[in-house]
């Protein structure tokens, strides 16, 4: 096994947290292509952990199956408040960490290049949007989008259409069979789509002008907003969502492994950065400008490189301190509910009206806030 300059061995094997690579999904592909490089350097045995959905993917994460896993703030914000599929009793807060930056992304929301849909004020009831439901745990994306045109009731003022996969989501816009949907710019589907006759649009997201419906779609999907920038020609420059997914382990990781796992990753970022797009996007600054706004605690051992770069400052220490102090509240309260739960024979599961009323009420007794984006700190800038 070889050992690092500074005498750190690495370990036999190391696991990453992935969704299969179906229907058009990319992230194994890319976790891949830098664990192959890692795997050549430091000898570790790399385990690409296939989950069958996003809540196992986390689970895994939460008792260790996995070391990392990708994701971003909005879904991990969505485990720690244990809401949607995260309700499971063996699903729900943990004490997530910070790793390292995976991938800077942009997406959005299409129409069919002849759609009757110009912008998000004319989705309107009746408007047919597909739905991600089988194979996604939750949509809050699409839920956003629907707030912010104003839907209020999505389950009666829109007609859904159910697609099984990504691919599929895609097909059934080109097909005229839906409205609209949820779409990355980056996707083999969506480059497919955009050759149609007919082509795509993507509907704008500008906060500059709606703040109001904006709003609404933050307060259902934590995300940032920007011009798109890569993928399909169709999508550059619209306003859409952006932003910068994480890997996050549990606190309990080795600190020395996340400590060397952050410096590889960023010095032998120019040996991996061109074997997939969105590897040229793990980067450092990527990550700072993510420390900049997260509501998420870093790990011991990414905190130790970045003090060690001389880029951890004590504005980060306190938000580090505030926000690892949130997760450990979420983490006792879910404790909490569930020990209340079994005193009163109530199962602890996702789909179970009472559960999820106790845990809801439970969450606003505390006063527990939600996890969102926070203010600039300004040290995004190294």
């Amino acid at each position: 096994m070889p050992v690092s300059k500074d005498g750190y061995k690495w370990p036999e094997h190391f696991s990453v947290g992935v969704l299969p690579a179906t229907g058009g999904l990319e992230t194994p592909n890319v976790v891949r292509q830098w664990t192959r490089v890692l795997a050549q350097d430091t000898g570790m045995k790399v385990h690409m952990v296939s989950a069958p959905d996003k809540a196992t993917k986390f689970k895994w994460v939460h008792y260790r199956f996995a070391d990392i896993a990708d994701g971003g703030t909005s879904e991990y914000g969505q485990v720690l408040e244990g809401v949607w599929h995260y309700g499971d009793r063996d699903n729900g807060a943990f004490p997530v960490r910070i790793a390292w930056v995976f991938s800077k992304y942009d997406a959005g929301f299409i129409v069919r290049g002849d759609s009757f849909i110009k912008d998000v004020s004319d989705i309107k009831p009746g408007v047919r949007v597909v739905d991600m439901r089988s194979y996604l745990p939750s949509q809050r994306n699409i839920e956003g989008l629907l707030a912010w045109a104003g839907i209020k009731d999505p389950e009666k003022e829109i007609v859904w259409v159910a697609a099984k996969d990504a691919d599929e989501k895609i097909r059934l816009i080109v097909e005229d069979k839906a409205d609209v949907a949820f779409a990355l710019p980056t996707a083999p589907s969506t480059f497919t789509a955009e050759k149609n006759p007919h082509g795509i649009r993507w509907i704008e997201l500008n906060p500059a002008k709606d703040p109001q419906g904006a709003k609404r779609l933050s307060e259902k999907y934590i995300t940032t907003f920007g011009p798109m920038f890569r993928g399909v020609k169709s999508a550059r420059g619209v306003w859409s969502t952006v932003g910068t997914d994480q890997f996050c382990c549990h606190t309990g990781v080795n600190s020395e492994l996340i400590y060397h796992l952050a410096k590889w990753l960023n010095e032998k970022w120019p040996r991996y950065k061109d074997l997939h797009p969105w590897l040229e996007q793990t980067t450092l600054k990527n990550l700072m400008e993510k420390l900049d706004i997260t509501c998420l605690p870093c790990h011991d051992g990414l905190i130790k490189y970045l003090r060690e770069l001389g880029l951890w400052t004590d504005a980060h220490d306190k938000r580090n301190r505030e926000n690892a102090d949130t997760v450990a509240r979420y983490c006792g309260a879910w404790q909490q509910a569930i020990w209340q739960a079994d005193e009163k024979g109530i199962v602890v599961v996702a789909n179970n009206p009472r559960w999820v009323e106790l845990w809801e009420s439970h969450k606003k007794e505390l006063g527990l806030p939600r996890f969102d984006f926070l203010p600039s700190l300004g040290k995004a800038t190294y």
